[in-house]
């Protein structure tokens, strides 16, 4: 007798070959994600930490550039080859107006305008001739700014009040204590979007960072949040998502004090992601209720499978950005310091986030309610794109007179709403 069993179900076999999203994953000149970033002015290094004394390399947007400061203190961001013979320009020379390419001596200022070229009569009769190609830049907030984007187009630069006015004794932090990172900051091999999205994903803290590898946040039951922010039994329940001016952002609500009289009183954390790329994070090491968020993180994609973390900071006190860039501890140590043993067995943010793939597999995703965020995000990311394709200015995009634009992120106080009460009519931001 011929044995019949049930088929087995959900197997791997047969499986359509995965794929990435590419419209919001590739940044290229010419794709569609690359041509809306390109729309916005990005960082491109630390002011302070850009000096005289050398170029730097820096892949931007999928291009080869050179960053640098000439003698007299201005920034410029030129293409790495040289226009003459195309030997890179990061073994050039630094002068009073210009960079020197190593080769033959030709020397461009910050707009790519050939000064002089050394081995040629006279310095060049038809230097003015040749052009190295350039980008515009500015400097604010501690950081230099480049717009890679339609010269006709040119937008102001953007303000924000997390980042202005400067109060007493402060000053802008944005220069990464990593070697390699202090200039141009810290690189990371996969693509931004992995990153960025992750930013308003408030249950992977629920887990990854406290119950899978025990708690990394540093101040945790201290001066930052306190254990039971983290019960992801709750999470869902206490987060909520809303579209800003700028973006998308979430509430985070927990209990950790009495008011007047005992009645509780809730705690609301919000972290916004302000497009194209940037991350309004408030510190969660010294978690303050009702103070002025004082960081602001770009995630500026290298190319299609490589990113930077630059971020500028305003405080009086240095130990704000130390404890910033080292306040995430796995097994108690710096994630440079872990065996790959350690890795596993206490996996963070970079180890989550790398494991996707150099670009995640988006056709192979299964999302769940508590990814609203990043559904809104990718909303948005793509009503970003259309715009553009459509030659609309996009979200995000400054305009000649805007005011400074309203950050929605930090942690507030808030009254336990009454029975009844419907808290999602609530305000839900700070300073909103």
């Amino acid at each position: 007798m011929t044995d019949m069993t049930v088929p087995d179900t959900g197997t791997g076999y047969g499986r359509k070959p995965s794929s990435h999203d590419a419209r919001l994953t590739e940044v290229g000149p010419g794709t569609p994600m690359g041509e809306a970033l390109r729309r916005h002015w990005q960082p491109i290094a630390s002011s302070t930490a850009l000096t005289s004394d050398v170029p730097h390399r820096v892949r931007l947007l999928g291009e080869n550039l050179i960053v640098f400061r000439d003698g007299q203190g201005r920034p410029g961001v030129v293409f790495e080859r040289c226009a003459h013979r195309g030997s890179s320009l990061f073994y050039g020379r630094v002068e009073e107006d210009g960079i020197r390419c190593c080769y033959h001596g030709w020397k461009f200022d910050v707009q790519g305008h050939c000064l002089d070229q050394a081995c040629e009569l006279d310095g060049g009769k038809r230097r003015n001739l040749a052009r190295q190609p350039w980008y515009p830049v500015e400097e604010a907030y501690g950081l230099v700014f480049v717009y890679m984007g339609p010269p006709e187009i040119k937008p102001p630069l953007p303000r924000y009040d997390s980042l202005e006015p400067l109060g007493e004794g402060e000053s802008y932090h944005t220069s990464w204590m990593v070697p390699g990172a202090e200039v141009i900051g810290l690189e990371q091999d996969y693509n931004w979007l992995q990153l960025f999205e992750n930013a308003v994903d408030p249950v992977h803290a629920a887990w990854l960072h406290s119950n899978h590898s025990g708690f990394q946040f540093q101040g945790t039951g201290t001066t930052g949040f306190p254990e039971h922010y983290y019960d992801h039994r709750t999470a869902a329940e206490r987060t909520t998502y809303h579209r800003t001016d700028n973006g998308v952002k979430y509430v985070w609500r927990y209990q950790d004090t009495k008011g007047d009289g005992g009645a509780p009183v809730d705690l609301e954390w919000s972290v916004e992601c302000m497009l194209p790329n940037i991350i309004a994070l408030p510190d969660f090491i010294r978690s303050t209720p009702d103070v002025r968020n004082d960081m602001l993180i770009w995630v500026v994609p290298a190319d299609d499978t490589h990113h930077r973390l630059v971020f500028s900071i305003r405080s009086a006190d240095p130990e704000r950005a130390t404890s910033f860039m080292f306040g995430i501890k796995q097994n108690g140590k710096d994630g440079w310091q872990l065996s790959d043993e350690e890795k596993q067995r206490f996996p963070g943010d970079y180890e989550a986030q790398r494991s996707q793939g150099p670009i995640t597999q988006h056709s192979e995703e299964t999302l769940a309610p508590s990814d609203k965020g990043v559904v809104m995000l990718r909303r948005m990311l793509r009503t970003m794109l259309d715009d553009v394709e459509a030659g609309r200015t996009p979200l995000g995009v400054a305009t000649p007179g805007e005011p400074v634009r309203h950050v929605e992120a930090g942690l507030v106080t808030r009254p336990e709403a009454p029975t009844g009460t419907d808290r999602a009519a609530a305000p839900t931001a700070a300073g909103a």
